[in-house]
């Protein structure tokens, strides 16, 4: 006997609305500001694209608004016209890797009175600075989510030499920014204490190992997938993407599917047949990521797409997802569960994937725009007396980048990168909007046809 029921749709709609609240409402314009580790992107990409994928109507907007070097003086600095000009909804603040100047630690403790003073001096200037950005935006209504620094990795043993204290620094700084927030009542996301609770768990497998990369500063791939999940966790963001519960007692089918519309659906005791809309879409872990899903339970926290069949007697069964081969999975698999968010040829995966790399490109993009910030806030360039003119500029900034000043490379690099890009800076602007445009679009659940089998 051959049992089919029909879900309501006003059930799915009333799933959907009860979703939980998370820091960002819909259509908001998010600024992430801050220094090159902000700049770089790739963790709030990662906040961006779980929030496109899992709550789809959202249609969020976030800004690139960090600038590599920077300290709490030059988030001031340029506040008005290269922050507040994206007209945020919402600013994300990380800063204080630069701010406690790290110049000022070695490879050893130091009693030395004028270096303790120093150090003492920079991180008062720090909080006096952090605290009057908050008002800033607060004056403009603007709201603001609080980050503490991320770690410096002082415990690694890596050719880089070490600048022992600057991660205490740094625990100072997160201890006032916990305290800002406490104060003005705003959410506080907490990288430092479990980046350094992660580092000092790998290390004692392999001293070597760092969820910081080799120059101590910047978190690579892996570092950034868990400061997204710490993100994501503070603002509580829903383990599931979805539930799908097929079962021949059709009440309880209905009161444990969640954030989908299931229609067409039958179950025999061979095979099951159904149509599914999910509300929401899995989050893509990339190959570069893999690794921190030992150190962080995000899938099971963050990403479970869940698949149950109830009632299939004994034997082992094909899922197929439009006609393509899922998996074969025992009929206990199948009652019990499956997380569809871990099968990289289901159709919603590939959709997934389609948003992310719009992302990356997005990413990369936004990143080349960036440089033309990096060079025009630059104190040298401002005093540039034809700014116009870039084969003036060009011979004017290379002189200024082969002083002693500037013996790192990377201010070469990113002269040679203005040098391309500022000609270019319009179609940067406008490539930028259409790939977010795009990725919003992309994000549009479908409906897939599932089938069941022997």
């Amino acid at each position: 006997m051959k049992l089919k029921f029909v879900h309501l749709l006003l059930f799915f709609t009333l799933i959907v609305e009860a979703q939980p609240k998370t820091f960002f409402s819909a259509g908001e314009r998010v600024c992430f500001v801050g220094n090159s580790i902000t700049s770089n992107a790739e963790f709030y990409h990662d906040i961006l694209l779980f929030h496109l994928t899992r709550f789809p109507q959202q249609s969020l907007s976030f800004f690139n608004c960090g600038i590599s070097g920077n300290v709490t003086q030059d988030l001031i600095n340029r506040l008005d016209d290269d922050i507040l000009i994206h007209n945020p909804t919402s600013v994300v603040i990380m800063i204080g890797m630069n701010d406690v100047k790290r110049e000022l630690y070695g490879q050893n403790t130091t009693s030395n009175a004028d270096t303790l003073r120093l150090r003492e001096q920079a991180i008062a200037l720090y909080k006096f600075n952090l605290k009057k950005i908050v008002n800033l935006f607060l004056l403009k209504n603007i709201k603001v989510i609080l980050q503490k620094p991320s770690i410096y990795d002082q415990t690694a043993i890596l050719p880089k030499p070490n600048n022992l204290g600057v991660n205490d620094a740094l625990k100072t700084c997160a201890d006032f920014v916990d305290a800002l927030g406490e104060k003005y009542k705003m959410p506080t996301v907490d990288y430092w204490t479990i980046m350094a609770h992660l580092n000092l768990k790998m290390q004692k497998a392999n001293p070597s190992a760092t969820l910081i990369g080799g120059d101590r500063v910047h978190p690579g791939p892996v570092g950034h997938l868990v400061m997204a999940y710490q993100f994501l966790k503070t603002e509580k963001a829903p383990q599931y993407v979805s539930k799908i519960v097929i079962t021949k007692n059709k009440t309880k089918s209905a009161s444990k599917s969640e954030n989908c519309e299931i229609t067409s659906a039958s179950i025999e005791n061979k095979k099951a047949t159904f149509t599914v809309k999910e509300g929401s879409l899995p989050f893509p872990i990339v190959k570069t990521q893999v690794e921190a899903l030992a150190l962080i339970p995000f899938v099971d926290e963050l990403n479970v797409e869940l698949l149950q069949v109830k009632g299939l007697i004994a034997g082992n069964y094909k899922l197929r997802i439009e006609g393509e081969l899922i998996g074969s999975f025992s009929n206990k698999q199948l009652n019990e569960g499956i997380n569809l968010a871990n099968k990289t040829t289901t159709p919603q995966y590939k959709q997934a994937m389609k948003v992310r790399d719009v992302l990356w490109e997005l990413r990369e993009v936004v990143a080349k725009s960036r440089t033309l910030k990096f060079i025009e806030y630059n104190a040298d360039f401002k005093r540039c007396p034809n700014k116009t003119d870039l084969s003036f500029v060009e011979v004017y900034m290379d002189s200024v980048f082969s002083t002693k000043q500037y013996t790192n490379p990377y201010y070469k690099l990113q002269l040679k990168n203005y040098l391309i890009y500022k000609p270019k800076e319009k179609e940067l602007e406008n490539s930028a909007n259409l790939l977010r445009e795009n990725a919003k679009q992309l994000v549009q659940p479908t409906v897939h046809t599932y089938t069941i089998e022997p």
